[in-house]
């Protein structure tokens, strides 16, 4: 069962002197955040691009680049009905085409009553092996989302779904401060602490808020009414990964990121980032 939730993972989941600073008198009160760029040494470097409808809600986001010599392309399509709810999306990877999968459609559920995304669900291939992928969405008192559960169902396996991964989501006003993830290695065992994030905020404006939608669609950072100024990947799966992101900005005039540098620890990787508005 191991090899299955990887790929789950990957459904969900410069130099200094070279950047651009050209951006800080720019007002960008009322222009939307059109692309990230991002680069790390020498040869890595990423680029996100966003895309809008007429309402300037988000319809699509699409990754370029590599880093560590893997290609993180990444083409996200998000479609929504004439209300503006999602309906389905579209995701075409790099490292989902590596294990095979061409693209993978994932359809969500909305009540009208609560105004609120209940649950997703996808279905994929893997070595031949189909794989369903249904998620709940539970939220607390002030309609934010506390965890989404995925419950996974094996074709042709003789168990029933079984709860596969869940995240935790902690909020501090109108941040996200921390997710925890569980996740089993497979029926019967339940799931257990994998990593958790920590996060520490600025008092400045996000370039990309979406509420809730944010953890809908596993864009977390999307979520948050500021920006990150520390992130604490702690792994508690007893691989030894843990490591911090040190993050500092230069705000343009609408008090919204121009550039950014951020450090991880260890190792002492620079990633220099630039947005831009329109």
């Amino acid at each position: 069962m191991l090899f299955f939730i990887p790929v789950l993972m990957i459904v969900f989941v410069s130099c200094q002197k070279e950047i651009d600073w050209g951006l800080g008198n720019t007002n960008t009160a009322n222009k939307m955040l059109v692309k990230i760029s991002s680069k790390t040494g020498t040869t890595d470097s990423t680029t996100i691009e966003y895309s809008y409808d007429a309402s300037k809600r988000i319809i699509r986001e699409k990754t370029s680049g590599a880093a560590g010599g893997q290609d993180l392309g990444n083409d996200f399509v998000i479609n929504r009905n004439g209300s503006g709810i999602i309906t389905t999306t579209v995701q075409k990877a790099a490292a989902l085409i590596a294990a095979g999968i061409d693209s993978v459609v994932t359809r969500f559920n909305y009540s009208t009553a609560s105004s609120r995304y209940t649950s997703s669900i996808f279905e994929l291939s893997i070595g031949g092996i189909g794989v369903i992928d249904s998620a709940v969405f539970a939220y607390d008192a002030n309609g934010k989302i506390t965890s989404d559960s995925h419950y996974m169902e094996i074709i042709g396996f003789p168990f029933p779904p079984f709860l596969a991964l869940k995240n935790t989501y902690t909020y501090s006003g109108p941040n996200l401060v921390s997710v925890a993830q569980n996740a089993t290695t497979g029926p019967p065992a339940p799931p257990a602490p994998i990593s958790l994030q920590a996060y520490t905020m600025d008092s400045k404006t996000n370039p990309l808020i979406i509420g809730n939608e944010a953890i809908v669609l596993t864009r977390t950072g999307l979520f948050n009414a500021n920006n990150p100024t520390k992130v604490v990947f702690t792994d508690l799966s007893g691989g030894g990964q843990d490591f911090t992101m040190d993050y500092t900005y230069k705000y343009n005039s609408s008090n919204k990121p121009d550039s950014s540098y951020g450090t991880r620890t260890p190792g002492g990787a620079v990633t220099a980032t630039k947005y831009f508005y329109q």
